[in-house]
């Protein structure tokens, strides 16, 4: 029955089959993997962002601006993430969004100073974690292996 070399070509289309499953498979695991990486990183760069802001220790030049301008945030502010979110907005550039919380009453401008700082966080934790060089002063955007990574502005739940 296999005289005619029959099996072995079946055989040499499963292969072909399976070879071409594993390498598409392969491929979308190292973006999904990269994409948990960028996550990660950006839930422990918004941490860091909020205990900055918690500690409200600042530079000079940064202290003596608040003073005269946003006294409120000489002290610390309690803030909580209670979310981030990942849009895709093309095949390489994706765009995050941290949702936060605070029983503290602060102005929009406070929140907008407050939200401008976890998100530098956010893009500058990105960029270390995956080796790469700053693009700009405030790592806007963040460069991972295959993303570029913009922030969205803070949004502030009530």
């Amino acid at each position: 029955m296999n005289n005619k070399g029959q099996l072995s070509v079946e055989y040499i289309l499963l292969l072909g089959i399976i070879l071409m499953i594993i390498i598409t498979s392969t491929s979308m695991f190292i973006n999904q993997s990269e994409k948990n990486q960028i996550m990660t990183q950006a839930h422990i760069g918004a941490q860091i962002g909020v205990d900055k802001n918690g500690y409200a220790l600042y530079y000079n030049d940064t202290f003596n601006n608040y003073m005269d301008n946003y006294p409120r945030l000489l002290t610390p502010t309690k803030v909580k993430i209670t979310e981030i979110e990942m849009y895709e907005i093309n095949r390489n550039t994706l765009e995050l969004e941290v949702i936060v919380y605070s029983s503290d009453t602060l102005s929009s401008t406070e929140k907008y100073i407050i939200g401008s700082r976890i998100n530098y966080y956010v893009r500058k934790t990105i960029t270390k974690s995956f080796n790469k060089t700053q693009v700009t002063l405030y790592y806007d955007p963040a460069l991972t292996n295959n993303y570029i990574v913009k922030t969205r502005t803070v949004k502030w739940k009530n």
